[in-house]
């Protein structure tokens, strides 16, 4: 979620009185409780209605699909529908012999050599598809698995609801979900993945979003192989004139407040459609929790990418005097006691990160647990389960390869990513050395900022009198064109401080690139760690380290004055400056050694199927959840 002007945090003024302070959180705990009660109440009446509107569907509901069946069109009639769309397509999907044909986007982008047009409602209407009464035989089986099933019966279907609005986008959460989805449906054949989404266009389907994931991230579904795996992938439209709910800059105030109450609109708009047994969000929407648990009871699995609330930003509003720090007080004091609400009733919580899992943890309890952090952190996917060429190249191939005098920054161009701060550091290592290292640029590029950030940086290269053979820009280049920088690179360099997780690290070292990177967050506690005795440390090993020896590391730290925690104190880090000289001065021994650390510590933490491994822990836990939850239901509504 993005913050607006009022979501600022400033950390120089002066403190507001105690007494205010005091004040305003007991009014407010009194608002709260009020508020808690009322809730309560509503939501043990509204409960057993909700699951009955949902989930089960009008009674005479399998005698009024047997005579659909036999109509030429298989369509359901809008009037045997009426406000039980979510329940009958809940039996269409169970009962289906290709789930996916129930999806509400069309299957492909040409229908008779015409683009088709996805907000057309007949993408929405329920009918009895083809394939499932093709013959008598077929319409037999089909009858018989739309029945209500017993909790046990072990040929019950499992839908695993992925709530990723932005699921055709090209990012790191994107990854995490398409893996995810991989693993869910590899996990066993009677689970179903629903995928709540936007489309980037009026004529894209579920062909075209398949195909870019493919392309993207070789995550591949549409592999001949995988056809029945595939038939279990089912998507729901979410109609994409309501993208603004969850957009930040369509809220000129109070961003956070109105992307929380969009998220909730936006998740009731696609439960309408189509209600899971597992709620899964991988793209960060907490504001949506406590509506799923109170009102449909269903398990609740939630990645968390960043901590959308911090205490960070209560203290830092404390600081502020007068009426507006007050207010602001109280609105992220609000925002924090709502956020921990929300994310104490997830069943399953997964970080991508050690700093993330503390941010969170803090927010929510004002402490860390130490003794279960690491069993709820679960790193990015960071090879691709379908990267066979990952098996193919060996560790001995990656050291023996030729390597240059370059370091590469892979990274999107945006001024958290510190790319000037990295400039005005290599003029100042220029002067120090006579053999220096060429910096390499890689990134995509966006129309408008992108452009305008990277002419910025260019126009600040050539202000600098950085002669223009000693940076190169590499943008919008093909994977294989990456890797072979990556493979060729002595160093990766990443300048952002507090990278949530840092996946692009992970990919200097899967490469051969040794890292280089800011002392703090996710690269320095999680993927640039020391091996010992043949081991990558864990986060518990690392706390009790006196020293680190240099055979030990497996890549260089810096910090820097201008960090926003930097407290004017000498540093246990070198300066940018001073890393870099440091790197051009290393032997080739000690670069040898500190390179096949790197490739260890990211094939041990982060290889192939790493990720899928402990995600299926995640997928088993929720399925007993989910049915230990159905048990507790009416007789009827437990068979739904």
């Amino acid at each position: 979620m993005t913050m607006d002007a009022f979501d600022t945090v400033s950390q120089s003024a002066v403190p507001i009185e105690p007494l205010w302070k005091d004040f305003i959180v007991s009014k407010l705990y009194t608002i709260f409780t009020v508020l808690f009660v009322c809730a309560y109440v509503l939501i043990n009446h509204t409960k057993p209605f909700m699951e009955r509107l949902f989930n089960v569907p009008a009674n005479d509901y399998r005698d009024m699909l047997r005579k659909v069946v036999n109509n030429p069109s298989g369509l359901i009639p809008k009037n045997k529908v009426g406000i039980k769309i979510t329940a009958l397509r809940r039996r269409l999907i169970m009962g289906a012999h290709n789930p996916q044909v129930y999806s509400t986007l069309p299957l492909n982008s040409e229908s008779k050599g015409r683009l088709v047009d996805n907000r057309d409602e007949k993408y929405y209407r329920l009918r009895v598809a083809q394939v499932d009464r093709l013959d008598e035989e077929r319409r037999k089986t089909f009858l018989m698995n739309i029945k209500p099933i017993d909790v046990n019966d072990p040929q019950r279907k499992t839908l695993f609801g992925f709530f990723h609005p932005f699921s055709y986008a090209s990012g790191g959460g994107e990854k995490v979900l398409w893996e995810a989805v991989m693993s869910t449906l590899k996990n066993s054949p009677n689970n179903i993945a629903v995928i709540y989404t936007f489309t980037p266009s009026s004529n894209s389907s579920v062909f075209s979003i398949l195909d870019n994931v493919k392309n993207t991230f070789g995550v591949d579904f549409l592999r001949n192989d995988r056809e029945t795996l595939r038939n279990r992938l089912v998507f729901i439209h979410l109609s994409d004139k309501y993208q603004w709910l969850i957009n930040g800059q369509s809220y000129k105030i109070l961003s956070i407040v109105g992307q929380a109450i969009g998220s909730l609109l936006l998740v009731f708009s696609g439960l309408k459609q189509l209600v899971p047994d597992v709620f899964v969000d991988t793209i960060g929407l907490p504001f949506s929790y406590i509506y799923v648990c109170a009102f449909l009871d269903l398990p609740i699995i939630s990645y968390i990418h960043y901590p959308t609330v911090s205490r960070d930003m209560l203290f830092a509003a404390s600081q502020i005097k007068g009426v507006y720090g007050i207010l602001k007080y109280w609105y992220w004091w609000s925002l924090l006691k709502i956020y921990a609400i929300n994310i104490k009733v997830v069943d399953i919580v997964l970080y991508n990160s050690t700093w993330t899992a503390e941010n969170v943890q803090e927010a929510c309890k004002g402490s860390v647990d130490d003794e279960n952090l690491s069993d709820h952190i679960l790193y990015p996917p960071c090879v691709s389960a379908d990267d066979l060429e990952f098996d193919r190249i060996s560790t001995s191939e990656l050291l023996e390869n030729k390597r240059e005098r370059i370091i590469v920054y892979l990274a999107q161009f945006r001024s958290e990513k510190r790319h000037i701060l990295l400039l005005r550091h290599y003029k100042e290592y220029l002067s120090k050395t006579n053999d220096p290292y060429k910096l390499v640029f890689i990134g995509s590029v966006r129309e408008g900022k992108d452009e305008k950030f990277i002419s910025d940086l260019q126009g600040e290269a050539l202000k600098l009198g950085i002669p223009p053979e000693f940076v190169v820009f590499e943008l919008n280049a093909p994977t294989e064109i990456v890797y072979k920088w990556l493979r060729k690179a002595d160093y990766g360099i990443n300048c952002m401080w507090k990278e949530h997780f840092g996946i692009a690290v992970v990919e200097y070292m899967l490469n051969g690139a040794i890292p280089l990177s800011h002392a703090s967050a996710g690269p320095l506690n999680d993927i640039v760690v020391p091996v010992i005795n043949g081991k990558a440390t864990n986060r518990k090993q690392l706390s009790s380290i006196v020293k680190i020896e240099s055979y030990q590391r497996s890549g260089l730290f810096f910090r820097d004055e201008t960090d926003p925690d930097y407290k004017g104190t000498i540093s246990a880090y070198p300066t940018l400056t001073e890393m870099l000289v440091s790197a051009t001065e290393m032997s080739e021994v000690g670069k040898q050694t500190m390179r096949e650390n790197a490739i260890h510590v990211a094939r041990e933490k982060f290889g192939r199927g790493a990720f899928s491994a402990k995600w299926n822990k995640s997928i088993s836990k929720a399925l007993f959840i989910e049915r230990v939850r159905r048990s507790n239901r009416g007789k009827v509504e437990q068979l739904y």
